[in-house]
């Protein structure tokens, strides 16, 4: 089964992003694609137009919309919320959970990077 394709939004490093893809993954962020402009709503659909799950600190934002695309039965690759964390802590994170979950896995699901500790 594939890996997840993650879109990393604003919050988080474009180093770590770059990191990811040395390590073979399929990864963008919103700081590469010069999206610092695009307001959340914009950064999810970009991310669902590539099937990529977004990756944020912002789960203010990122929650409702989740529950938005369910309600109104939406689709989304995933969105992955996470606490403010070092770069490295984030990155071992992301790795454990593209090493265990398929693009599948993460179809229509809101996550916590905190359960890859």
């Amino acid at each position: 089964m594939p890996s997840p394709k993650l879109h990393l939004n604003e919050h988080l490093s474009w180093h770590l992003a770059e990191q990811l893809r040395k390590l073979g993954f399929d990864v963008t962020s919103t700081i590469e694609l010069g999206m610092l402009e695009d307001d959340d709503e914009t950064q999810l659909a970009f991310a669902v137009s590539q099937q990529r799950a977004i990756v944020s600190i912002n789960h203010q934002h990122f929650a409702p919309l989740h529950r938005q695309y369910i309600a109104e039965g939406k689709e989304h690759w995933g969105i992955i919320l996470s606490t403010e964390e070092p770069t490295p802590v984030l990155r071992r994170r992301l790795l454990r959970l593209l090493n265990t979950l398929s693009a599948d896995d993460l179809k229509n699901q809101m996550r916590w990077l905190n359960e890859f500790k």
